[in-house]
Order: C-alpha cells, then structure tokens, then sequence
C-alpha cells in the first residue's frame, strides 16, 4: 500500500505521543525514590587532641645535645624528650659549690674561734708572763729597799722600775691574745660571713635553675605527634625553635566552625555526629563541649567549590567517643540537629 508522504509524518507523529503518553502512565504507577531526609545543621571541623595539641621548644638557646623520643611514641608528664648541651652551666656549677663550701668552712671557723692547740700556747705565754711579772715585782721591791738605803743608785732605780713596767706590760699583753682566742664571734663578723653565704648559695641556685632549662620535658601524659629537631642542631628562643608537637590521644575532639547565621542553632550538650569522606558513610558519635564566645575568621577550609571563604565563624569544641580513633588534623563535617 502506497502512502503519501503528508500520511506518513502524521501516522509518527501520532506513534511519538503515544509513547510520551505511555511513558507518562508508567512514571505516575511508579513514584520517584524518597530523597533523603536533612542532616540538620552541618559544620566543618578538624580532629585534635583532647586538650589540643601543645608544641614545645626550648627555654635557652644552645646546642640540641641529645633527642629522646620520636614520632608516635608515647610519654608520661615530667618525662625528658631532649637536652641541650650544658658543658659550661656544669663548669660554673663546680664553681659555685666550691665557693659556697668555702663560704661554709669561713663562717664555721667564726663560730668555732681558734683552734685548741692555739689557746693552749696562749695559756702558756700567759703563763710565762705572769711568772716573768712575779720575778720582776720581787726584784723592783728589792732593789727599791736598796736604793732607798743609797745602795742603788738612780739610775740602777730607774732600770728596775722600766723592768717593772715592761713585764706588766708583757703579761697584758698575754692576757689579751688570750682573751682574743677565747672569745665568740663578733656579731658583725657573723652578718658578714652569713651575708657571703646567702650569695654563695644564690649563685648556686641561679646555675641550678639555668640547667633545669637545658632539659625539655613533657608537659602532659600524651603521645609524640610531630618532632621537627634531631641531635647536633642549634635552637634558639627568638624566634622560638619547635621541637615536638604532643597530644592526649587517650581522647580526641573535633573543632567545629558554626556559620555565623547558625550560632543560634547549636548549643552546648548537644550530641552530633562527625563524618569524613576517607569513611564513607561512617558516622562518629560526639558531643559538644564547649562553645566559643567569640565570633571570627575561617581557619578551617573543605576546599569546596560553592565555600565561602570570608564567612565569620563560631569555634564548637566537640568531645568524640572513645575508640574514635580519627587521625589528628583530619578534616571532617559535623552534623546536629537544630537545637532552636
């Protein structure tokens, strides 16, 4: 049967409609799949430590003598990760503990006074001076009985008196020495002699205090994140040199960036869920245990097409369960269910 052509074009036209016609039925007997339900409000976040992470440098410049520790090991608080070289802090140590014994052993000798053999022979030229006084005394009164009977002359007279007189003179002088060795320390002397130990000993704490500062400890029980110095290298306190980078691990926490539109959204106790896009469809329960009081800058980027990147934000500090073993630092979203 031949057809014309202006048959022909009306006879597919009219075959088009009827399968728009059937396609239309069959999407109305077949309904289209739910779309998934709103995550309520969603905020990107990073994965820190418990208690953030604290990066820790020297106290004094110097050389790094030894590094205790590295990446991933695990530390207690007060624990030594590095020193630095303290050959000359040592030196002056040495010197300032001899000079505080030498201190000591002065200010001793003070309270001590002289040594017993030392008033011994005191007491013996004592001893002597008074015998040497005695004869001396006999002598002057006989000679005196003589020259008053014009057998001595005057001059004769005049020798024994200055006899006489030296003698005396020789046992006081005696006397005194002893007096001298046998006497206390003159409160003056004591002040002087504690006043040179109270610097001794202030030098030496001085030089104790700047050894403590060549040894770099552990602030906190947590684990080596980051060790950027070996052994061998200068560091230095301006600028400040990093050593480690350390964190509690026993339990991490996301920081959260609340938009400013949605600061009112979210409040603390709040439980949400952290998702990442290395765990696929894995959620990671937590709870929000802080929020910030201050609005700022973006310090957290998803590198997303559509983000803003001069939106004001509200840092959210959320608490993950235990075992949320996230890598630290890695970007994640916070999902919470609108709190108003």
């Amino acid at each position: 049967m031949n057809l014309s052509p202006r048959t022909l074009l009306l006879s597919l036209v009219g075959l088009l409609g009827l399968g728009v016609a059937g396609w239309g039925l069959q999407a109305e007997a077949e309904p289209a799949p739910p779309t998934a339900a709103p995550l309520g409000l969603a905020a990107p976040g990073r994965v820190e430590p418990i208690g953030e992470e604290r990066e820790l440098g020297p106290q004094v410049p110097g050389l790094l003598a030894k590094v205790h520790v590295d990446e991933n090991d695990r530390v207690e608080a007060g624990q030594i990760l590095a020193e630095l070289d303290r050959a000359d802090l040592e030196a002056e140590r040495a010197a300032a503990l001899a000079n505080l014994t030498l201190r000591k052993a002065e200010r001793q000798r003070l309270i001590n006074g002289a040594r017993a053999e030392e008033r011994q022979a005191g007491a013996a030229r004592l001893s002597a001076a008074e015998s040497a006084l005695a004869l001396a005394e006999k002598e002057h009164r006989r000679n005196l009985q003589l020259w008053q009977d014009s057998v001595l002359t005057e001059a004769e007279h005049d020798r024994s008196q200055a006899a006489l007189d030296a003698a005396k003179a020789r046992h006081q002088e005696a006397h005194e020495q002893l007096r001298l060795l046998e006497a206390p320390a003159r409160a003056d002397e004591l002040a002087m002699a504690d006043a040179q130990l109270a610097v001794g000993e202030a030098r030496l704490l001085s030089v104790e205090a700047a050894l403590a500062k060549t040894y770099v400890k552990a602030p906190i029980a947590g684990t080596i994140l980051k060790r950027h110095r070996r052994a061998g290298e200068t560091v230095s306190t301006q600028p400040p040199t990093p050593l480690f980078v350390i964190g509690d691990l026993s339990r991490r926490a996301v920081r959260a960036e609340v938009d400013e539109l949605d600061v009112a959204r979210i409040k603390l106790g709040d439980v949400v869920e952290v998702a990442a896009d290395a765990y696929g469809p894995r959620r990671f329960a937590g709870k929000v245990i802080r929020v910030g009081q201050r609005v700022g800058g973006k310090s957290v980027y998803t590198d997303r097409p559509a983000e803003r990147q001069d939106r004001k934000v509200l840092e959210v500090l959320i608490e993950l369960e235990p075992n949320s073993e996230l890598p630290i630092g890695l970007r994640v979203d916070v999902f919470a269910q609108d709190s108003r």
